[in-house]
């Protein structure tokens, strides 16, 4: 399966850069000058009207926008693994950019990474636990793309958003190599519990991938506090992320150059997150945090 993608706004970086100041003016003539998709801004906001929370701010709304992105291309990266062998692979329209622009990138002008590239690196993981819903049975498949078999303990966990345990199950599972297996099928209608207040955590061995049961706009999530520490390394900044509940798509920024080694991430209730930022500078002062959970109205 090769080209198909879907546009989102580039870094407020790059937004700074086209409006040659600090605003997130995303409504300047100057700016839309940068969509060359006669229809693209109106995709934007009618597909995040049917899945996301649709911010009222410039700044919020570019963090949905990738969210979106990342939402609806990794949804498709995922269909295409699960189908292995009829797709045995998956190319997505585009990795960057060569102008400033608002595109169907992964990776800006600049060479930030958007929301899509963090998500997309996790979807084409050699071993992936992929999760879908079909007739009220959540369906849970193991990707293995080594060579080689893989055997360990697959535990699926529905968790509320502070942490306790609605409902778990584990079992001792292979995978054989260049596969693609349904491994495991939970009736959701034997279960009584609040779609939209829950979290599906899957592992198998060192891999972890989280499932909703609800779009994104319908999730009750909880307004919580991140807590964050930030000490100095050979080449950069390590900073430590937690929080007492659970927090979706957590995104860090700075105006600092440098590259964060993961970002739009979710964090469980009480786990601690370690990232490393790489860049040149010596300070990084202005860290900045935002979560998918600030966006409750």
């Amino acid at each position: 399966m090769r080209e198909f993608g879907f546009q989102s706004f580039p870094s407020y970086e790059v937004i700074n850069y086209i409006n040659q100041n600090d605003s997130i003016d995303i409504s300047s003539e100057g700016f839309q000058s940068h969509q060359k998709h006669s229809r693209g801004f109106q995709i934007i906001h009618e597909y995040m009207e049917r899945d996301f929370p649709v911010p009222n701010n410039p700044e919020g709304y570019v963090y949905v926008s990738q969210l979106l992105q990342a939402y609806g291309i990794t949804k498709g990266l995922e269909a295409h693994r699960r189908a292995k062998p009829y797709n045995m692979g998956t190319l997505y329209w585009q990795l960057n950019d060569c102008r400033p622009a608002v595109s169907w990138s992964s990776i800006d002008f600049f060479g930030n990474w958007k929301a899509l590239h963090y998500k997309v690196k996790r979807a084409f993981e050699n071993i992936l636990i992929s999760s879908v819903i079909e007739n009220d049975t959540l369906k849970t498949f193991v990707i293995n793309n080594n060579l080689k078999l893989h055997e360990g303990q697959l535990s699926i966990q529905i968790l509320d958003f502070v942490g306790n345990v609605i409902w778990e199950d584990s079992n001792q599972i292979q995978v054989v190599s260049n596969s693609s297996e349904l491994k495991h099928e939970l009736n959701l209608k034997t279960l009584q519990l609040n779609k939209n207040e829950v979290v599906v955590v899957l592992k198998f061995n060192d891999e972890r991938s989280f499932f909703y049961l609800v779009k994104p706009k319908d999730l009750k999530l909880q307004k919580g506090i991140v807590n964050k520490t930030v000490s100095k390394t050979s080449i950069g900044f390590r900073i430590e992320v937690s929080s007492t509940t659970f927090l979706k798509d957590v995104f860090l920024y700075t105006n600092v150059k440098g590259h964060f080694s993961d970002n739009y991430f979710d964090l469980l209730p009480n786990e601690t997150v370690e990232i490393e930022f790489v860049t040149k500078s010596e300070f990084v002062n202005n860290l900045k945090i935002k979560t998918f959970n600030n966006l409750i109205r």
